[in-house]
Order: structure tokens, then sequence, then C-alpha cells
């Protein structure tokens, strides 16, 4: 089984957290979508999954976080197309799972505020398919009212010649040779409790 792991360390200076704060990702939850799409010269293709587990810890100076994501679940919406896309592209038996690092978030100088989509500066590395690259996604954070959950918007893009993915002569003008990769999900607080900001009163 294949999957994408995102962990994530990174200093909160900006929050003051009265407890450690533990956020797991629903897996098939309507809230958990990872996709992928490759705008090609003669077609478009997007496949996306629901399948991912996973957590993001929050305490007083640190936000740790462990996602996995379950790509050998994908679908295009054609069932050939998938088992090709495991079997010749990803090669999800030799290479089981993709690996994202997070080594650095900035935030703004107002932190996270409850209920408002933060955009939030993010470095970090991806492993996949027996190779890794440094990237910067796109990213955003989202801490619901009273912290009960916390959503995490992730967009970057990968080419699939610095991940040594191979595209067969015929397949130049159906797959990309970028993709785009857009992750959404949404992890429920259980640890309880709520989250202060500084200044609070």
């Amino acid at each position: 089984m294949k999957t994408l792991i995102l962990y994530v360390p990174f200093l909160v200076t900006t929050m003051a957290i009265a407890q450690p704060h533990l956020f797991k990702v629903v897996p098939g939850g309507p809230n958990t979508s990872v996709q992928f799409s490759s705008n090609a010269t003669l077609e478009t293709v997007t496949g996306t999954t629901h399948i991912a587990t996973g957590y993001v810890e929050l305490d007083d100076s640190v936000l740790r976080s462990e996602i996995h994501v379950d790509l050998a679940s994908l679908k295009t919406g054609i069932a050939r197309r998938d088992q090709d896309m495991r079997e010749d592209f990803l090669q999800t038996r030799q290479y089981p799972e993709a690996v994202f690092t997070l080594t650095r978030i900035e935030l703004p100088p107002t932190g996270l505020v409850e209920n408002t989509r933060t955009r939030v500066i993010v470095r970090g590395s991806l492993a996949l398919h027996g190779a890794t690259r440094e990237i910067e996604p796109e990213a955003y954070l989202t801490l619901e009212p009273g912290s009960r959950a916390l959503r995490v918007e992730a967009a970057f893009s990968v080419t699939l010649h610095d991940y040594n993915i191979a595209r067969p002569q015929f397949l130049l003008l159906r797959l990309a040779e970028e993709q785009r990769i857009s992750v959404d999900i949404t992890a429920v607080n259980e640890s309880g409790g709520e989250t202060s900001q500084k200044g609070d009163k």
C-alpha cells in the first residue's frame, strides 16, 4: 500500500495553550481529501482519495503532525487506468510510501485565530518513488471555534521526472509532466479543552 506521510514540526510563538491538544484525522470522512490533477494536451485527469489517517499535536511551543494518505486508493473514474497508475507509474509495491517532511512554518504575527483561514509559509521535502526533493507548498490552517478541529489545506506541484516516474511515449500527450497536488483535511480534537490566543482576556 502506498502512503503519503506528512510530518510537521515547527515552533508556535503566538499562541498560549493551557494543555496539549491532539487532533486526529478521520479516515474516509467527508472533510478528508487528497487530490492530484494532470492537465495534458489531450486529456485532463483528476484522482482523489478520502482515505487518510494521522494526527496533529499542538502544545505550548511545538506543533507536530504525521498524516498518512493511502495513494493506492486514488481513483480517477476509470478502473483500468487506476490499475495502470498503481502498477506502471507509482509502482506502489516497490515504493510503498511517499514521505512529506515539513521542517519550517512561519505564522503571521496574529498567530492562529479561531474560525479564520490563516496563510502560513512552509518549507520541507517530499520523498516519492525513490527520490527526495525540497518543496514549498502553499498552505493554510483554520482553527475551529473552541479548538474542536483543525483544518489543514496545502497545494504544491511535482514533476514526474524529478521523482524518476517515466512517461511512455504514447502517453506524452495524455499525461502531464507536472502534477498538481491538493490536500484538504480536518483533524478532530480528541484531547478536549480550549486553545487560547495571547492577548485573550
